[in-house]
């Protein structure tokens, strides 16, 4: 995690397609659609790879036996009997077509728009070789039996409404060995991805063969993020300004699918929830051109995707969730890495703002290490176990800005050019 002072997400607006998709705005509503932009979190290629293996790897350290891992993608359904009925999923082998050597499943379809399933498939064939006897590639259910497989990864990128999710284990749910061994608890699911919502989390909870969820980070929105009430407002009016405006007959689509209203960009693709004046739609929208056009990255645009999540600039962070005092008060510049980020979550959550994506968003940290800083929290008294501020924690934001930073011209004592600012008499 590194702290270079703004988020990379900043640079998008000035690429060529960045003050293309700016300049369609009205004059008066540049300055939202910039901050909208500037808002985005943007996963390079090498950040979900590099952390989505990390979290199988990590998943499967605690288990015991071998683990069969699937690239969640979408399924065929069958056709609805009559035109009020919803498609339903089929049974998951028989939906599904076996390679060449009869003991695993190909990992995406034949005629399938290859999108985040590819990129996941590949990681899978990558971690099956390195590791042959942990785990296995999209095996069949003969090939699961022959090595005692303990336990089902599904692996996606993310997790939105978590429709796609749902449809994939509940395709294997209809499978009746799966169910039986399940029963039995000869396996279990579990559902593995880089970013996760909230919305997605309590969708999949709610399945029968009960998933265990695993995320590197949860997902941020425009609803979540360290922003004050009024910006928020803001964002939210413009993607339906200019919703009505450009994407009439598409309402349900302003804020993005479902609503979702989603912060979070891939190098592959962007996700369908986030607003839809960030791209265009599929057939292509008059008079509009996407920041990601048919939710595709171009060169330009993944060029400025960080190798890495970096932490925004602290001080910006706290302007925007009105701590005006505490960013002026100099205290973030004298206090190490971990209190940094402390005296930021404290300033979170002293305005309200205590969800986890939240914290993520503003501190750069993933989930596990979020949680991590909460606890050391809790055990020092700063927050109660509720996350909310104690009177200690009070204090210690109250001290923080207060705090009043050394003329620029001092220097920290031990360096080389440090003088006492108070001199003994010389004495012969």
């Amino acid at each position: 995690m590194t702290d270079d002072g703004n988020f990379l997400a900043r640079k998008l607006v000035l690429t060529v397609q960045g003050k293309q998709w700016i300049t369609q705005f009205d004059d008066i509503d540049q300055g939202a659609a910039i901050l909208l932009a500037n808002s985005l979190t943007l996963i390079s290629h090498t950040e979900f790879r590099r952390e989505l293996e990390k979290l199988v790897l990590d998943a499967a350290a605690d288990l015991d036996g071998p683990v069969a891992l699937f690239a969640v993608r979408e399924l065929p359904k069958s056709a609805p009997e009559e035109k009020w009925m919803m498609p339903q999923v089929l049974p998951f082998y028989s939906c599904t077509s076996r390679s060449e050597d009869g003991r695993s499943i190909n990992s995406v379809g034949a005629t399938s728009d290859l999108g985040s399933e590819a990129i996941v498939a590949h990681m899978i064939r990558q971690l099956a070789r390195g590791n042959p006897a942990k785990f296995i590639n999209h095996p069949t259910l003969n090939e699961m039996r022959d090595r005692g497989c303990r336990a089902i990864f599904v692996v996606d990128d993310y997790v939105g409404s978590g429709g796609r999710a749902r449809s994939f284990l509940e395709s294997l749910w209809l499978e009746p060995t799966l169910k039986s061994w399940w029963s039995t608890k000869l396996i279990s699911f579990h559902v593995l991805a880089y970013s996760v919502t909230d919305q997605g989390t309590r969708s999949v909870r709610r399945l029968k063969c009960s998933p265990e969820i695993s995320m590197h980070r949860e997902a941020t929105s425009f609803e979540t993020l360290p922003l004050s009430l009024e910006k928020k407002e803001l964002i939210r009016k413009l993607c339906r300004d200019y919703g009505a405006r450009v994407f009439k007959r598409r309402k349900n689509m302003w804020y993005g699918y479902k609503q979702g209203m989603c912060s979070i960009i891939f190098e592959h693709g962007c996700p369908n929830n986030t607003p839809a004046i960030l791209w265009d739609m599929k057939d292509g929208t008059p008079n509009w051109t996407g920041l990601f056009p048919h939710r595709a990255i171009s060169g330009e645009i993944a060029s400025v995707f960080p190798a890495e999540i970096a932490r925004g600039d602290s001080v910006a962070t706290l302007m925007n969730m009105g701590q005006t005092k505490l960013a002026k008060s100099g205290a973030l510049s004298r206090t190490g890495e971990t209190g940094k980020v402390i005296l930021v979550v404290l300033a979170l959550i002293a305005k309200g703002h205590r969800k986890r994506a939240t914290i993520c968003f503003a501190t750069g940290l993933n989930s596990k290490d979020c949680e991590r800083i909460i606890e050391r929290c809790i055990k020092w008294k700063f927050l109660t176990p509720q996350r909310r501020l104690t009177p200690q924690g009070l204090a210690e934001l109250d001290a923080a800005r207060k705090f009043r930073a050394q003329s620029e011209t001092s220097v920290d004592p031990g360096s080389d050019y440090y003088y006492p600012q108070q001199l003994r008499p010389t004495t012969c």
